[in-house]
């Protein structure tokens, strides 16, 4: 992931390899991911996750626009199956 760098994640800022506080990094741990904070006014740098953030939305509410959820639950579920769909599609793009 990359995140901005907030002083609450950020223990030792540094222009290549900032040292995160120990939740950040046992949160990452946790979700099997590893957090990389965005450059110091370096905002060119977080685009690109952004955008794919973005793109990951569209296609999660394209595919579910016309089904309807009665608990979080449910649409939980259903978003992680999107999303696991989308990571096995080599097209990436909804039907």
């Amino acid at each position: 992931m990359v995140s901005d760098n907030p002083k609450a994640a950020v223990q030792q800022p540094h222009p290549y390899e900032p040292y995160l506080h120990r939740s950040c990094l046992e949160m990452a741990q946790y979700y099997d991911t590893v957090i990389v904070p965005a450059r110091v006014r370096k905002p060119t740098h977080k685009a690109p996750a952004e955008t794919g953030v973005q793109l990951v939305k569209r296609w999660v509410l394209a595919i579910l626009r016309k089904r309807q959820f009665f608990t979080w639950a449910e649409l939980n579920a259903a978003i992680a199956d999107c999303v696991a769909w989308l990571n096995t599609t080599p097209a990436h793009s909804p039907s």
